[in-house]
């Protein structure tokens, strides 16, 4: 295997945070919020899971967010198109499962981003995949914490950290074990967290509680 350093094309990270922007702005539509809320829903989904990763586990600076225009661009961009068009997609009978799909694709495309630029500040394996799971998953609960929800990612439902866990390990098998370049492994590492994420929402496979201790009301 070379020891070059393949670049990720910023198309994924771009792409995802666009993609994410519309999830969290068709949410805050569906809500009732208004434009600044729908706004900012939309910047905390696509950007919440990197300011984690490089505020608490890169440290290499300002957040990328802060660093270009570009994602700002993006994030009002994907809520202007909200703005437009949200009313029309929002009457769909399969309103909640277009926000599921927008969310598994972007869920790939951020855990691929995550685990390169960890790969890229030398952090162990382990450390890679947690990273890639926080970029993945992280904007998702921040987004459920600003409105009031306990995360998605804690309760019994879809398999969304499971596919964000597969698609960190065929991103990392395919990077490390076979010497992919990261621009060709992220596809099919996108095709899994999709595919496991869609699967579960079809065939309506979710996860469960731990025997015993089922959910209640009283603590």
């Amino acid at each position: 295997m070379p020891d070059q350093v393949f670049t990720l094309p910023i198309y994924f990270d771009y792409g995802a945070t666009f993609l994410w922007a519309i999830s969290g702005a068709l949410i805050g539509a569906r809500r009732g919020y208004d434009r600044s809320g729908v706004l900012v829903l939309a910047l905390v989904s696509s950007t919440g899971g990197g300011l984690i990763r490089d505020g608490f586990f890169l440290q290499n600076g300002p957040p990328a967010l802060v660093r270009t225009p570009i994602y700002l661009i993006l994030i009002a961009a994907a809520t202007t198109l909200v703005f437009f068009v949200g009313a029309r997609i929002q009457k769909f009978r399969q309103f909640s499962r277009i926000v599921r799909m927008v969310d598994a694709l972007g869920l790939g495309a951020y855990a691929v981003v995550g685990m390169q630029l960890s790969i890229e500040a030398g952090l162990s394996l382990p450390a890679i995949v947690l990273v890639g799971l926080v970029n993945a998953v992280g904007g998702g609960v921040l987004r459920d914490v600003l409105i009031r929800k306990e995360p998605d990612l804690f309760l019994p439902g879809t398999f969304t950290a499971l596919a964000a866990l597969a698609s960190c390990i065929v991103f990392l098998s395919l990077e490390k074990g076979f010497g992919i370049a990261p621009n060709i492994a992220a596809w099919p590492t996108i095709a899994v967290a999709f595919t496991i994420y869609v699967i579960s929402v079809r065939y309506n496979l979710q996860t469960r509680s731990l025997p015993g201790f089922e959910a209640s009301d009283s603590e």
